[in-house]
């Protein structure tokens, strides 16, 4: 274990090296011999190999390019301070049906440590949340990158030396059961999936995800990561199922991808070189709400409410948010919120529900069994995945337009954003009665 200063938030950070990348430029090819030549070279003097073999093995030479390319990958994030950290477990097990084995890939991390082109922290949970995980974490020395960068190989250039590869989800479709009522309960652990019986309609809601998956395969992604859709469904034991709760589009692999990023990195990301621009749909569940009820959203900032002045926006935004997520309009703030925005401590949430209640009306049925039922926060996550969806196979098939969903928001190239918001206004009218405040998000100017 490396005995040099750590940061526990970039170790919690770190990107998984998938061990799926190859060299495409002349300079990153005979980097990559020349690693994998270093390494054989040291397998035989500390006697991990006995006979010297007269060309270093394809595996090898794959693995070393592989790992490289994980360990580069931070730097053409485009970030001032990028993340070095990549994660990747140790255990035999997890290299079973991969393309670098587990024997290969630990020769590798052995040579690369002896030859001090790299650091190694052994598999530990770095925190108790959902996203600790138990493997080792791996980032390129200041040798390394001087090393590469003195073959012409610019580790802020990774993308234009190494090919990324991945494979698109073959299952994109699934269903799970039901979850705890309240969607920000203290515990809230997930629904367990379901198995569940393919016939017109799952097969119509596969193929449009299989369409979105390929179509954006063809476009480059810079400065984040997504590998196609799975399309999630919820409440799959509920009576009242009918592929009408949840719908949402997860990209994959979730926990890596651009899906969990925060805005200001987004709106650095690319595509196929140009940049991009987010289409927000302002407030989507209580617009969502309200039109199931025949009332259009009025002009101005929703979360602005009688008798509160903007410091109090983001508690009424979180309102809206634990509301929707909650079977009936809130008390008191659920504990899992208020441990991630202990601030909200110092707003009453009677006094927001007594605003929010005034200027909404309506809110107060929420979660009543009415004729117009919206099957509580799934049914609201329904109506608003199939407005996402219809809008980025409108934007595929009549404009050629490539986008990716944040799932109350849309990322497409900025040269496209007018199109896109046009799109999204008029299929949101179109399924939903009502006219969306939408807002185009696009990055700082330099």
């Amino acid at each position: 274990m490396t005995s040099v200063s750590i940061d526990q938030e970039e170790l919690q950070a770190a990107k998984h090296a998938r061990l799926r990348a190859h060299p495409i430029s002349e300079e990153a090819e005979l980097l990559v011999s020349s690693l994998a030549n270093m390494v054989d070279d040291h397998a035989l003097a500390t006697g991990a190999r006995t006979n010297k073999r007269q060309n270093t093995t394809e595996k090898l030479r794959y693995a070393v390019g592989a790992f490289l390319a994980d360990l580069l990958r931070p730097y053409g994030q485009d970030e001032p301070d990028p993340n070095p950290w990549v994660y990747r477990s140790m255990h035999a097990k997890s290299f079973t049906g991969a393309k670098v084995s587990f024997r290969t890939f630990s020769q590798l991390v052995d040579g690369f440590r002896r030859l001090a082109l790299l650091e190694h922290i052994d598999g530990h949970k770095v925190s108790d949340d959902d996203r600790g995980k138990y493997a080792a974490r791996f980032r390129a020395t200041p040798t390394l990158l001087a090393f590469s960068k003195e073959r012409s190989v610019n580790p802020a250039k990774v993308h234009d030396h190494f090919e990324f590869e991945f494979d698109l989800p073959k299952e994109v479709l699934e269903l799970r059961a039901a979850k705890e009522v309240s969607y920000w309960a203290t515990s809230r652990p997930p629904g367990k999936s379901m198995p569940f019986e393919r016939d017109g309609i799952t097969n119509a809601l596969e193929d449009d995800v299989r369409e979105l998956n390929e179509f954006f395969a063809q476009h480059k992604l810079r400065g984040g990561e997504h590998h196609g859709y799975v399309r999630l469904f919820h409440n799959g034991d509920d009576p009242r199922f009918f592929w009408n709760m949840g719908g949402r589009l997860y990209s994959q692999h979730f926990a890596d991808s651009y899906q969990v990023m925060n805005a200001g990195k987004r709106l650095r990301m690319t595509i196929d070189g140009d940049p991009v621009a987010e289409i927000d749909i302002r407030a989507s569940y209580l617009t969502i709400f309200l039109s199931l009820r025949g009332i259009q959203l009025p002009e101005g900032d929703p979360y602005e409410l009688p008798g509160l002045g903007p410091e109090h926006r983001s508690a009424v935004k979180a309102w809206m948010v634990a509301t929707f997520g909650n079977a009936k309009p809130i008390v008191r703030w659920p504990p899992r919120m208020l441990h991630k925005s202990p601030e909200l401590k110092h707003h009453r949430v009677s006094t927001i529900t007594k605003a929010a209640l005034a200027k909404y009306p309506a809110l107060e049925t929420w979660g009543q069994p009415l004729s117009h039922n919206t099957n509580g926060w799934a049914g609201l996550m329904w109506f608003e995945s199939n407005v996402m969806i219809s809008t980025m196979l409108k934007l595929k098939r009549d404009h050629q337009i490539p986008s990716l969903s944040v799932h109350d928001s849309l990322i497409v190239p900025d040269n496209g954003a007018d199109t896109a918001y046009a799109v999204l206004r008029e299929t949101f009218r179109s399924q939903l009665g009502v006219t969306p405040l939408l807002k185009i998000n696009r990055p700082p100017l330099p």
